[in-house]
């Protein structure tokens, strides 16, 4: 499934500046008044670097950035290189423990003669990032938990108000509450009716309702912007099984297997055909 978006744990990094005082209230970044300023903005964007590239030695190097007082922006490094790590409970933990810090200005810098707290979005966006990590780690409860303290904070109308509810529909298809999930996302659609990466997710979900017309009408004009991508032969080939279509169904999950051979597309692909293959072959 395409997707526009940057990477879920990567929309921090917007957050940690403005902590680091690198960025002002509306996030456009400002030059550093102060050298000490500075090299926190290098350290952290090379320990950023480091934990994408080499998760584990981004973990040491920001442990070791925080015993050299490095506060909230080496906790979130050490954060991210769990998440790319895999560590995705870990991931959560640590994001949860540093929206609260935020809230309360622990570990923040100081300006002036008063340390810094979060603002609303920021703390919203760091409990969106614990959501998804929640998320990725199997943790639906939890997740749902950190979600609705993000939206809670979020102010309305905004883009991180609109993230956030495609965060909650992920969340909300995982627990097959499709008419949640449906819901959310045709919000953000009317918002946002350029982001057609949601169509994909449109379709699930309004299958996953029943809205069987509408499923298909988000996949055509999803498969017609982005007819090389085998999630998408993967949802028709699961609609048209829904509809009771299996010849159809399993031409598309064909379809899948021509465009990739590997990976979880394909793997479904494969089982779906043997599954639809195994019933014809019982039938007398």
């Amino acid at each position: 499934m395409k997707n526009n978006n940057t990477h879920p744990a990567l929309r921090l990094t917007a957050t940690l500046l403005v902590l680091l005082g690198l960025a002002s209230a509306n996030s456009q970044i400002v030059l550093a008044s102060q050298q000490a300023d500075r090299d926190q903005q290098d350290r952290y964007s090379l320990c950023l670097d480091l934990v994408e590239k080499a998760p584990d030695k981004g973990i040491n190097n920001a442990l070791e950035w925080q015993l050299d007082g490095g506060g909230v922006p080496a906790r979130h490094c050490e954060a991210l290189g769990l998440f790319y790590a895999e560590e995705y409970s870990e991931a959560a933990v640590r994001l949860e423990g540093i929206a609260e810090d935020m809230r309360i200005g622990r570990g923040m810098p100081v300006r002036g003669n008063e340390r810094a707290t979060a603002t609303a979005s920021m703390l919203a966006d760091t409990y969106g990032q614990a959501a998804n990590a929640w998320l990725l780690g199997g943790e639906i409860v939890r997740a749902e938990a950190s979600i609705g303290q993000a939206l809670a904070l979020v102010p309305a109308h905004t883009r991180l108000e609109r993230s956030l509810r495609v965060t909650r529909a992920r969340i909300a298809a995982v627990e097959e509450d499709f008419t949640l999930a449906l819901s959310e996302l045709e919000t953000v659609l009317r918002a946002e009716p350029g982001r057609t990466d949601l169509l994909l997710f449109v379709a699930a979900a309004a299958r996953g309702t029943a809205d069987f017309a509408k499923a298909e009408g988000a996949l055509k004009r999803y498969i017609k912007l982005f007819p090389d991508d085998p999630s998408a032969f993967l949802e028709l080939g699961n609609l048209k099984d829904a509809l009771g279509n299996s010849d159809a169904a399993r031409q598309a999950w064909l379809k899948v297997l021509t465009l990739t051979e590997v990976g979880p597309d394909a793997n479904a692909a494969r089982t779906n055909i043997e599954r639809v293959d195994v019933v014809k072959d019982e039938k007398p």
